[in-house]
């Protein structure tokens, strides 16, 4: 499993190119677009290099079998008080569902951006409600904001949140301070 910027994707493409290993944006490209049940794969690595993002994805015996891309919405995080980041199209390629790949890969995104606060959309629409990405993003810490949604090409999508991640050293020394300003 690897979450890469877009400059570390652009370079293992090209070192994998020199290899003779074929590059990964086309698997990735197919993979996602048929994760989401779709039938001819879009350009989602290109149109994420061009925006910076994040790419991720994890290969089973050199296949891609689950996706995902982040946005970080401030470039240097300075003009705004805490650091966000938008995560989008995870997805696991149909013949790898049920073995804890989206929360693999939703695990990997807060491991390496666990200091923002993260947020996702997914699908809600009744009758057509996607439950077992719920449920990923749910194990993985986010709450589901019921008044919070979009309407999106599939139906109603409503907004999932996880607050950063607390050091515990962090924690540990201001209980300690707030004890000994008691005494």
């Amino acid at each position: 499993m690897v979450i890469l910027s877009s400059s570390e994707f652009r370079s293992m493409e090209n070192d994998r190119i020199q290899k003779g290993i074929q590059g990964l944006t086309q698997q990735i490209n197919i993979q996602s677009a048929r994760g989401f049940g779709h039938e001819t794969a879009s350009n989602t690595v290109t149109t994420s290099l061009n925006n910076n993002e994040y790419i991720g994805y994890l290969l089973i015996n050199d296949r891609v079998a689950a996706s995902g891309f982040g946005r970080l919405d401030s470039k240097d995080g300075s003009d705004i008080k805490h650091k966000t980041m938008y995560i989008h199209s995870i997805s696991v390629s149909a013949e790898f569902r049920g073995q804890g790949l989206c929360q693999k890969i939703t695990g990997e995104f807060i491991k390496k951006f666990g200091n923002h606060i993260l947020y996702l959309t997914v699908r809600t629409e009744l009758g057509n409600e996607n439950i077992s990405g719920i449920r990923c993003y749910e194990k993985s810490g986010f709450v589901l904001l019921n008044e919070v949604y979009r309407d999106h090409y599939d139906g109603k999508n409503n907004a999932m949140i996880r607050l950063p991640t607390m050091n515990k050293r962090a924690n540990t020394r201001k209980r300690r301070s707030r004890k000994k300003g008691k005494k």
